[in-house]
């Protein structure tokens, strides 16, 4: 199924400049999607080998996920804050499995593509995050999305969770998980034509960005223990190992500086040898429910 949202001919029309632009791939985040954690947040979905939290505290992950949020507004980046779902989706704060936000390398499109088949458990949260994504440029000042496609057929699979998208090149790297399965891989690329879709084992953790994330200048950064095939990602001169699990997830903000978790101290003196700037979040209760840095938010770039 793919959906494409209707705009006027003026909004077509883009100078040699801007699509020549909209080409460059870029790190400015222009949005972020976040929902605030419902207080049963600790009865989250974990893999069996993580297990079930036994110590959280609802207040302090409000206070905490408040904080995180705060990172973005502080830069300029407006937040949409998706309705609370407090009864039935303890996952909800974790927004970034519902959906992948892309910028097409070839055509300069804005597209979303929406994780309908998730955990079964968590299917009501896409409705209110594509309700969302249908709204942009119709009720705020945001572009609208050019195209929306939906993972949905039968034996699709995929959250967002296990979604890389490389920052300097058309690679997107798809962990094959427990949460996002070969068909599921198969129809993101077909959604992304103009990217090189490429499916990763992942028999460690509960998501691809569990493990691994990338860094500005293209490198993969990651735990080595819980990564399956550390050559999959171009060797020693494409990957950054690093002391923490913690450190394995980054978000890039913009060129020069990343969101870090405090969980990972010495990842953070090897990234800012590198010469990063960092912001850096604690996030301790939901890294107790297998969620890091990145799975707080969508990011719209």
């Amino acid at each position: 199924m793919l959906s494409v949202l209707k705009k006027g001919a003026a909004q077509r029309v883009a100078s040699t400049a801007s699509k020549a632009a909209s080409k460059k791939l870029s790190t400015t985040i222009e949005q972020v999607f976040v929902r605030r954690p419902p207080p049963n947040f600790a009865l989250g979905l974990t893999t069996p080998a993580f297990g079930k939290p036994s110590n959280t505290d609802y207040g302090q992950a409000l206070r905490q996920w408040l904080r995180y949020v705060e990172v973005f507004e502080r830069r300029g980046i407006p937040a949409v804050s998706l309705p609370p779902l407090d009864q039935d989706c303890p996952d909800a704060v974790f927004v970034e499995d519902t959906c992948v936000l892309f910028k097409d390398k070839i055509t300069g499109e804005d597209v979303a593509v929406v994780c309908e088949n998730m955990a079964r458990e968590r299917r009501p949260e896409v409705e209110t995050m594509k309700e969302a994504l249908l709204k942009q440029g119709f009720d705020n000042d945001h572009r609208p999305f050019d195209r929306i496609g939906v993972v949905d057929g039968e034996g699709e699979m995929l959250d967002g969770g296990d979604v890389l998208k490389c920052p300097v090149s058309n690679k997107v790297y798809v962990g094959l998980s427990s949460r996002s399965n070969r068909s599921g891989v198969d129809k993101l690329a077909s959604l992304l034509p103009n990217h090189e879709v490429i499916g990763v084992p992942v028999t460690k953790v509960l998501h691809l960005k569990s493990c691994i994330t990338a860094l500005p200048d293209g490198r993969i950064i990651g735990y080595d223990p819980l990564v399956d095939d550390v050559d999959i990602f171009g060797g020693a001169n494409n990957y950054l190992s690093v002391p923490e699990e913690g450190g394995a997830h980054v978000v890039i903000l913009d060129d020069k500086t990343l969101l870090v978790a405090a969980s990972a101290p010495r990842t953070a003196d090897i990234l800012d040898k590198e010469g990063y700037d960092l912001e850096i979040v604690d996030i301790e209760q939901f890294e107790k429910l297998e969620g890091c840095v990145t799975c707080l938010s969508v990011r719209r770039r």
